[in-house]
């Protein structure tokens, strides 16, 4: 049995949970608070989750973790599709949910008030249980780390706020139309598409008080696919993927092109001038002092070269659908950045990094 250290309310966790369920991995869940100083030295950086596999190995970070379970304990289907551009596709979108939709996540987690003490008292009881200290007080701490350093200085302000929320409601009604013409993203069956949005679809959009309610009332097929997910029963050998890009698909890949790629650009430009924080306006909204992150321009790096990888027809195909400052991104053999991250392609067991330096924006 592997241990899974995380949270209940993780977004990641959530993310890998749903993802060892529909692989029948047997696992254990405990909180990884209390057990940080073992994390650090089996992994290196005490996230959300971790894993601890039945051999003793430690993994870290969603992605990689899925991939290497993929190819050490192949099944049929694989949540790869086998379409060189539709690959592509189901990456670039669990990219986007894995570091896109985290703003809003947050922000609708911290910002509204039902929303943070249903939070707060559920982290504190769940990864402070043992601390001898007021109850209150404590949530008092994790509400000011939180909305502070995952809102406040992730760029959640006054002036952005409505464009945070607006791309939070642009993935539910975009993924609403998806769904609306089939049960998964890309077909009839589960990708690593579809384990990506369940991070935030699961544990914070769903769940969360505040974007919950809005997600039945808006998007009720997405809310269903949240639970279907979470259901994780078998998917056919034989359940088809879709043979060509959709308007439905092709609309959420414009807005990944308008939004993710835009902060990674310009994130990696912030990392290769040395600095510790950047400027980026995105669907014409003005995002100032965001945190420079080494962990996101290795996840450039990693789109780069799965489109190094692609053949000119499925670059072709992905053109048609790609806005073009996104495919000159991709495709310039010149990087922005180098982050001298997981050069040996040792991942999910190299030492880990957090995605912002400590684990908390500065």
């Amino acid at each position: 049995m592997h241990t899974l250290y995380g949270s209940t309310i993780s977004y990641y966790a959530g993310k890998l949970e749903a993802y060892l369920r529909y692989r029948g991995q047997a696992y254990a869940l405990r909180p990884h608070a209390p057990h940080a100083d073992k994390i650090r030295r089996g992994a290196g950086a005490v996230q959300s989750p971790v894993l601890e596999l039945a051999d003793g190995r430690w993994a870290s970070d969603t992605t990689p973790i899925l991939r290497w379970f993929e190819r050490a304990h192949p099944s049929n289907p694989s949540i790869y599709p086998d379409d060189p551009a539709l690959r592509f596709v189901a990456l670039l979108l669990e990219d986007h949910a894995d570091e896109w939709l985290w703003r809003p996540a947050m922000h609708y987690r911290w910002s509204f008030l039902p929303d943070r003490e249903h939070a707060s008292g559920h982290l504190v009881d769940e990864m402070l249980a043992g601390v001898p200290q007021p109850r209150d007080a404590l949530r008092a701490r994790m509400v000011e780390r939180q909305l502070g350093g995952f809102v406040t200085r992730d760029g959640v302000t006054d002036e952005t706020r409505g464009h945070v929320e607006a791309t939070a409601m642009a993935a539910f009604d975009q993924l609403e139309a998806i769904l609306t013409e089939r049960p998964f993203l890309l077909g009839d069956r589960r990708t690593i598409a579809d384990f990506g949005f369940v991070g935030p679809m699961l544990r914070h959009f769903g769940q969360d008080p505040t974007p919950a309610e809005l997600m039945r009332r808006r998007a009720p097929r997405l809310f269903t696919w949240v639970a279907r997910m979470w259901e994780a029963s078998p998917d056919p050998a034989d359940a088809a993927l879709i043979a060509s890009l959709d308007e439905p698909l092709s609309a959420l890949l414009r807005e990944v092109c308008e939004t993710h790629l835009v902060q990674l650009r310009d994130n990696a430009k912030g990392f290769a001038a040395g600095a510790t924080h950047f400027d980026s306006t995105i669907q014409g909204c003005p995002y100032t002092h965001l945190p420079v992150s080494r962990y996101r321009v290795w996840c450039l790096e990693e789109l780069r070269r799965e489109w190094s990888a692609l053949d000119a027809g499925a670059r072709e195909t992905l053109r048609a659908h790609l806005l073009d400052d996104a495919v000159a991104l991709l495709g310039d053999p010149d990087p922005i950045a180098r982050s001298d991250y997981d050069v040996a392609r040792e991942a999910p067991f190299n030492r880990a990094i957090n995605v912002y330096g400590d684990g908390v924006p500065e």
